[in-house]
């Protein structure tokens, strides 16, 4: 008695097929991408907001220490 195939399971989260037919996977990609590119803007502003204000003031401090001579 030969018993029936049985497929692989196909996980959309780890599918590499970026033109796969199937609705998860493409519903998760579209999700994934604007998801990152919110996220990455969101973290870039509010990163560089921080960075900016805190490297002005220290390189503000540590070039006129320089710079004076002192």
């Amino acid at each position: 008695m030969r018993l029936p195939a049985v497929k692989a399971e196909h996980d959309y989260e780890t599918c590499d097929d970026p033109d796969c037919p199937r609705f998860p996977c493409r519903v998760y990609k579209d999700g994934y991408e604007r998801g990152y590119a919110a996220g990455q803007a969101a973290g870039y502003a509010s990163g560089y907001a921080d960075g900016y204000a805190s490297g002005e003031s220290d390189g503000f401090a540590a070039g006129y220490a320089a710079g004076s001579g002192s």
